[in-house]
């Protein structure tokens, strides 16, 4: 079992054997933060000291005190996981203002391997791809070249029937654009599709419209592939390229991406599904392509980076105040109605939705983040954003498990509350 725990000088990270601690002077020199008030421990960008032999007589003694200020509570939900047979492998994390303050691994990223699941352990993420998708979108109209106000068509002339459905409304999920993930595509995931053959899927769709653009609220997975072609489209680059580096690099993560199944990618977790009379308990997730999710759910990513991303992203340092405002701003239906989502599977409440982020509340501290889930996996983000604290949540398995996220994220929250 991986650690990582929060002393008073160090931040250490450690298992039976090894033990590397990062110095607050190692910190400034990797940080963007002030440090020490707002620190950012990014483990994966800081300079590494093994500590070995004669360290031998410290592991003990730093072993005890990090296993004493592990949260039980977090330790009991994220084991709800386990117990409920949701999921092989857990993965949490938590941060404050920069500064971790919690990351642990919980049972097996692979069953076949035994490999356990450890704060590095790669997941895929699912739908919480629509804020990354969504923060390349806010920097291209910072840039000029994309207005929230402009029709759809004017990036995807494919799509002229869907005028006027606008950038906005697809950030809103107010567009009205039919779902592309329903039955009838379920057999094409497991093949891969260009972007331009996935437009033309989705302009060829018997209903393009499920409601005049504007009117009405609606999940829909085509919104965000459609942004991430726009994003494509208007930046000349691919979308991983242009994520990697506009969204991805300024936050400072280190294992997120958006996944292709033919990457190598090291600690990469192994999606699974319950299945009771199976041995074990489990068998494999259905294989698919990761080209189909595109901008809606095609990214790969640890529990650790997407704290790190939300801290980055409320920090400033992914899009400006300006767009992060109009981000986290519930949408409006032509009625002057919010855009609320009723359906929101890992929400304690009914959500506002602005870009590609759920604004809801849990006991009463408003939250504000979003879920994914994809075959074998299940992830949820959320910041409680007047305590800057910033949780993470990633499963290889069951998307059923609603409520044992909500008490890892009400663990965090009061476990952590006068940290905070």
């Amino acid at each position: 079992m991986r650690m990582i725990c929060l002393t008073e000088n160090y931040i250490c990270s450690f298992n039976e054997i090894t033990l590397v601690i990062f110095s607050r002077e190692e910190m400034k020199l990797a940080s963007p933060f002030p440090v020490p008030g707002e620190a950012r421990t990014t483990i994966d960008l800081v300079r590494r000291r093994l500590v070995q032999g004669t360290a031998a007589a410290f592991v003990g003694a730093t072993a005890r005190e990090a296993t004493a200020a592990a949260p039980e509570r977090i330790d009991t939900a994220a084991r709800l996981f386990l117990s409920g047979a949701h999921a092989p492998g857990v993965s949490v994390a938590v941060m404050h203002a920069g500064r971790f303050l919690f990351a642990k691994g919980y049972g097996s990223a692979n069953l076949e391997t035994g490999t356990p699941v450890t704060p590095q352990t790669v997941f895929r993420a699912g739908s919480i791809t629509k804020m990354f998708t969504a923060s390349a979108i806010m920097r291209l109209v910072e840039r000029g070249k994309v207005r929230l106000d402009d029709q759809v068509s004017k990036f995807v002339p494919e799509l002229v029937k869907a005028d006027p459905a606008t950038v906005q409304m697809l950030l809103n999920h107010t567009s009205g654009l039919h779902p592309y993930t329903d039955e009838q595509f379920g057999r094409e995931t497991r093949s891969a599709h260009t972007p331009q053959q996935m437009v033309d899927y989705i302009a060829a769709q018997a209903r393009l419209l499920d409601f005049p653009p504007g009117t009405a609220y609606a999940y829909s997975n085509t919104n965000f592939y459609i942004a991430g072609v726009i994003v494509a489209r208007v930046s000349g680059q691919p979308l991983g390229e242009f994520l990697a580096a506009n969204v991805i690099a300024p936050a400072g993560l280190a294992a997120t991406a958006l996944d292709h199944e033919q990457d190598v990618v090291p600690h990469r977790a192994s999606g699974y599904v319950s299945a009771p009379r199976a041995p074990g308990g489990y068998r494999n997730a259905d294989f698919i392509s990761m080209d189909p999710p595109g901008g809606a759910g095609q990214l790969r990513s640890t529990a650790s980076d997407l704290v790190r991303f939300h801290q980055a992203l409320f920090a400033g340092r992914v899009v400006s105040a300006a767009s992060l405002a109009a981000m986290t701003t519930p949408g409006r239906l032509a009625d002057g109605q919010l855009s609320i989502r009723e359906d929101a599977p890992l929400s304690q409440t009914k959500p506002g939705y602005g870009f590609g982020l759920e604004l809801g509340s849990l006991d009463g501290e408003p939250t504000v983040g979003h879920g994914g889930a994809i075959p074998g996996f299940t992830a949820y983000l959320v910041t409680f954003p007047r305590r800057h604290l910033s949780v993470a949540t990633m499963i290889n398995g069951d998307p059923t498990a609603g409520e044992p996220f909500i008490d890892v994220e009400r663990a965090a929250l009061h476990r952590f509350a006068t940290a905070t």
